[in-house]
């Protein structure tokens, strides 16, 4: 398939995926609960989920995407950083440093990210917006430190907070 044809094809999927999300929002009787499997065969729905403290914010999931999907806001996420075990599966000794040395000087856990200087390359956290994300997978294969992944689930919770 020409890159013209796919492209034109994740437009019109994006489309759909668009108007499918409004529909969704109309027809509910009330903001769902729980997350619900995506049916296999079901091409362009499922969940990004994304290490927000393993992300290096080095934008390359935001210049694969041909839809604009996936975002890195000027925020740090402070709060995942007081995870368990999350410096296990950090691949940068610097970044894993700093979780250590932020961890070491807190007083008490932060309670919400941080506004950050724009731009600061290297910190971020990534959002990926629903109604554009057809779970192509070119952001989950970019990604260097594997801090994507793509789920087959459909948390119609998040649909309603778009």
């Amino acid at each position: 398939m020409s890159d013209k044809a796919s492209e034109a094809e994740n437009e019109e999927m994006q489309t759909k995926r668009e108007k499918l999300v409004d529909l969704i929002k109309k027809i509910a009787i009330k903001k769902p609960e729980k997350v619900i499997a995506v049916p296999e065969g079901l091409r362009g729905f499922g969940q990004v989920t994304a290490l927000q403290s393993i992300c290096i914010g080095c934008h390359k999931c935001e210049e694969v995407c041909k839809l604009g999907a996936p975002l890195i806001e000027n925020k740090f996420d402070l709060p995942s950083l007081f995870e368990d075990n999350i410096t296990k599966d950090i691949k940068s000794e610097n970044r894993r440093l700093l979780i250590d040395f932020i961890k070491k000087i807190a007083v008490k856990k932060p309670e919400e990210a941080i506004s950050l200087p724009s731009p600061l390359r290297g910190f971020g956290s990534l959002c990926v917006a629903i109604k554009k994300c057809i779970t192509c997978g070119d952001c989950e294969e970019t990604c260097p430190e594997k801090v994507i992944e793509i789920k087959p689930i459909f948390d119609l919770s998040l649909v309603f907070q778009e």
